[in-house]
């Protein structure tokens, strides 16, 4: 990081706009990349920083009037080719991999060959600077030949930032991280920013998006901050803190959610009570959530959390064990099912499992409680417009376009959609996987407090998350998941973030032994 200040401007971007049939997404956006830097780009869902890159990646045209130049010369777009001969690299929001191939093919297919050469693709030279990538970020033993699509998202994420790199390293002058470590763990993350500072101290600029402020602090050396599309500030990041970031962000400072917020809740009756639930990887797990309770759940990438989501939505058929539902047994077989006991579930990947990604905001918001609309056998669209402008109006949808695709919509403004259309169905057990993931810091605000109301109401809710701060300002108890058991239980009250990290990695307490151990 040091030196960045006085390199050479790899990346210069001038009055940059980009306009949307109703809507101005980009607004003569200026943007300065410098050699071996990590310069961030900030901002709130919708401010534009996901059109920004895919302009500067070819699949957007800017606007007429805007410039773009690599190492002082002018990069011509529309190309997603052009953009790949200067020198642009890009880990987008949806990860640009194909589900279907291999984790060695994804590697492959980002290769250039001769087209006299198709026929003799040396593929175990391909499995072995495959397995080189993904070792330099910590994971030597994820299964290459297996198909993307059946990897856990993380480390999905975990392939496309490894794939990046490894093209970084064979001349990119900028690589781009759209939300890279949205999906893992801080230990995994920690291992990414090693991999990043590799990749700058051979002068490549890395343009980082995140919505985790902490995180800018610890790897960016400056900051490009977007509001309703236009450029307001650009920012040495050193000496600043998060209340700083977050003023730049939305013009104001915002509470962050607090242990003051969780208030003591009246304990009511037992609405879900789980025994003995095995599958893939959990084994024998049991606990109880009562109505008006948040459980939360802490774990380390493959200790089973998502599973048990799943699998308490029906979208996974447990290996045994029982679920109960204000104490009558629950055959989950189907989300259908779950729906119908009145479960709802936001899932860690909401463009895949969470919205469907060419139907449009309208279809999306309703697709749960689409008989409530029907009148006979027609479909009552005023009172289907009048609910929709009442989800985006509450949600803070952006763009408040009805007719929007989901797929169009940024990943912050993807997942306000799904959790309205859910929390809109009043479900009496919610199931929260990575509520708050690649959204901003006022969205997020919005999302710990609706998780909290529905508490109130008297819904019993599950929330896992990585932000263990975050989760024991608002959990009653902690779940802590490891290796696919429940290895403890704790009153989020008493216990700290420090102690259910340490839980997730380690059997003991906390103590000298394992914080020598921990500490490296």
């Amino acid at each position: 990081m040091s030196g960045a200040s006085t390199a050479r401007t790899v990346l210069a971007v001038r009055n940059l706009s980009k306009t949307f049939p109703g809507q101005r997404a980009l607004d003569g956006v200026c943007l300065q990349l410098r050699a071996g830097e990590v310069h961030a780009l900030l901002g709130e869902n919708g401010c534009g920083k996901s059109t920004l890159i895919k302009c500067l990646a070819g699949f957007h045209e800017p606007d007429p009037g805007a410039v773009i130049e690599v190492d002082g010369r002018v990069f011509q777009t529309p190309a997603t080719a052009a953009a790949a001969e200067h020198g642009l690299v890009f880990v987008h929001q949806d990860l640009g991999l194909i589900p279907t191939l291999s984790v060695t093919e994804n590697f492959a297919i980002c290769r250039r060959y001769d087209a006299r050469m198709l026929a003799r693709i040396d593929w175990s030279a391909a499995r072995s600077a495959a397995i080189r990538a993904l070792t330099a970020l910590g994971h030597p033993k994820l299964p290459v030949n297996a198909p993307v699509g059946r990897l856990p998202v993380a480390s999905q994420t975990v392939v496309a930032i490894a794939r990046a790199l490894a093209t970084a390293q064979n001349g990119a002058r900028v690589l781009v991280l759209d939300e890279p470590t949205a999906a893992l763990p801080e230990a995994e993350a920690e291992r990414l920013f090693d991999a990043v500072r590799q990749v700058t101290a051979q002068g490549v600029a890395v343009l980082y998006v995140s919505h985790k402020l902490e995180e800018i602090l610890r790897i960016a050396d400056r900051a490009t901050v977007l509001r309703d599309g236009r450029h307001v500030d650009t920012v040495d990041v050193p000496g600043l803190n998060v209340g700083d970031l977050v003023r730049l962000i939305i013009g104001r400072a915002v509470k962050p959610v607090g242990r003051e917020r969780r208030a003591a809740r009246p304990a009511g009756e037992a609405l879900l009570e789980v025994s003995g639930l095995s599958g893939r990887r959990l084994r024998d797990v049991g606990f109880q959530i009562r109505r008006g309770e948040i459980v939360g759940v802490a774990g380390m990438l493959g200790s089973g959390r998502s599973e048990l989501a799943r699998m308490l939505f029906g979208a996974q058929v447990p290996a045994g064990g029982e679920i109960r539902l204000n104490g009558t047994r629950a055959v989950l077989r189907s989300p259908r099912e779950a729906v119908r006991r009145r479960i709802a579930f936001i899932p860690e990947d909401r463009r895949r499992e969470g919205g469907v990604l060419d139907m449009d905001i309208t279809k999306n918001l309703t697709l749960p409680s689409l008989r409530r609309f029907w009148r006979g056998a027609r479909l009552a669209t005023a009172a289907e417009r009048s609910t929709v402008s009442r989800l985006i109006d509450t949600y803070r949808v952006s763009p408040a376009a009805p007719g929007r695709l989901f797929r169009d919509l940024s990943g912050g403004n993807q997942q306000k959609v799904v959790i309205a259309k859910w929390l809109d169905t009043e479900p009496d057990l919610i199931v929260f996987d990575e509520p708050v993931q690649g959204v901003d810091v006022g969205a997020r605000e919005e999302i710990f407090r609706l998780v909290g109301q529905a508490a109130a109401r008297g819904a019993g809710v599950l929330l896992i998350s990585s932000e263990i701060d975050e989760m024991l300002a608002l959990a009653d108890r902690v779940l802590v998941l490891r290796d696919g058991r429940v290895t403890h239980e704790l009153d989020a009250a008493t216990t700290t973030a420090h102690e259910i990290t340490h839980l997730t990695h380690f059997d003991s307490e906390p103590g000298a032994g394992s914080e020598q151990e921990f500490s490296r």
